[in-house]
């Protein structure tokens, strides 16, 4: 089967049927017109907008933008969602700014309050910014229809690969970044094919050089494998939030996709611990799997709280000299638990320097202190082997529960 075809099997069963997207289309326009009875302008935003939309397994998201002309009347937005006979539960969401959700079913309306503004850099948070970006796509595939077919195959393709998400416990792609490189290479194929390359992206070439990006562009936005300049907003970078462990994944099965094509690529699949502990066992390697819970707000929060324990134990593993083979962090994005793995080759003992040899009397402290610890010189320096383990890292780790806002175990 030729990549043509494999990419049009996938489009069939990734897009909305025309009644799936009138029908979805019609709850989001009812809530709008409900709007509208009080007062209140919102649209229809996000990847419906955008024609860009994928089906889902689950609740259809769809986002709705209402805009606010000032920080007191947004203010007051929560009240009168309250006070409106609603089609569904309404559930309020912490964020950069707070949203809200409309269960309706299953379509889940994000209502996004937004702040009315004609130039991006007059923007008072991030969110505001979307009202641009849905403009700049919808030109762009006015430009090239082809292109809201492409874009919903990158999107699957990330999805499936769980490189998609700009959430901090995943730090990969947003789906505007998805849209705006997509739009930037011509195509999904191409779009694989550049990435490998790319390292500054200009779509809407504000900068006439790389190095000009760098030095425009602020210092803490340059962290990212790849620079995205916001062709809505020239001094951001659209994937300042991309890892460069979530872009070395995306590259790899990029690649595999682009030597043998195939469906499977468009599916996600759970994570193969069966395929982790063997392999521990094969290579004489540990193998842990945790058990992280919390009480923050599902999603994000939750997720960015359970994410950063089970870093912190990583780094805490790597400070005291053990190798990471591989590790995985596994949240679906709901409810208040996630499961960390990792595969470590142990050391039992690291060596650690100690005083000079020509610091007298803080070379017999250390001698005293470091009695039993197998104390030899090198380098000009006293040394000692310090004896651990992977679970009494753990062991120590763990205290900072409280602290860090996550429940952790081994099983």
């Amino acid at each position: 089967m030729g990549t043509r075809q494999i990419l049009d099997d996938v489009l069939r069963e990734l897009t909305l049927s025309r009644d799936e997207f009138f029908r979805f289309e019609k709850i989001a326009k009812d809530f709008i017109k409900l709007l509208d009875g009080i007062g209140i302008g919102s649209f229809i935003g996000g990847s419906f907008a955008k024609e860009t939309v994928v089906k889902t397994e689950g609740k259809q998201d769809i986002d709705i933008f209402v805009v606010f002309d000032s920080a007191k009347e947004l203010d007051k937005f929560e009240s009168i969602l309250n006070g409106l006979d609603l089609s569904g539960p309404l559930k309020k969401v912490h964020g950069s700014r707070d949203y809200f959700n409309v269960d309706c079913g299953d379509v889940i309306l994000e209502v996004v309050p937004v702040m009315k503004n004609l130039n991006p850099e007059d923007a008072e948070n991030v969110t505001d910014v979307s009202l641009s970006h849905v403009g700049y796509i919808r030109t762009e595939i006015k430009k090239n229809p082809r292109l809201s077919n492409e874009i919903k195959l990158a999107k699957r393709f990330c999805a499936a690969n769980r490189v998609y998400g700009a959430e901090s416990y995943i730090r990969g792609f947003s789906g505007y970044s998805i849209e705006v490189l997509v739009c930037h290479f011509g195509g999904f194929v191409k779009f694989l094919k550049g990435m490998k390359k790319a390292h500054v992206v200009d779509p809407s070439k504000f900068f006439r050089t790389k190095n000009e990006v760098m030095r425009e562009l602020n210092s803490a936005k340059l962290n990212s494998p790849i620079i995205l300049v916001d062709p809505t907003f020239k001094h951001r970078n659209a994937t300042a939030g991309l890892s460069k462990e979530t872009f070395d994944k995306f590259l790899e099965v990029a690649q595999a996709f682009l030597k043998e094509p195939s469906k499977e690529f468009f599916e996600k699949k759970e994570l193969d611990i069966g395929a982790f502990k063997i392999f521990s066992k094969e290579k004489g390697f540990l193998f842990f799997e945790m058990k992280l819970e919390t009480e923050k707000q599902e999603g994000d929060i939750a997720g960015t709280k359970m994410k950063k324990f089970f870093d912190f134990f990583v780094s805490e593993l790597l400070r005291k000299g053990q190798e990471i083979v591989k590790k995985e962090f596994d949240y679906s994005g709901k409810g208040l638990a996630a499961n960390g793995y990792l595969v470590v080759d142990e050391k039992n003992g690291v060596e650690v320097r100690g005083p000079s040899l020509k610091m007298k009397e803080a070379t017999v402290k250390f001698k005293k202190a470091k009695k039993g610890h197998g104390i030899f010189e090198k380098d000009g320096f006293f040394w000692f082997v310090d004896k651990l383990s992977v679970k009494g890292i753990f062991e120590s780790v763990k205290k900072f529960e409280k602290e860090m806002d996550v429940v952790v175990k081994i099983v």
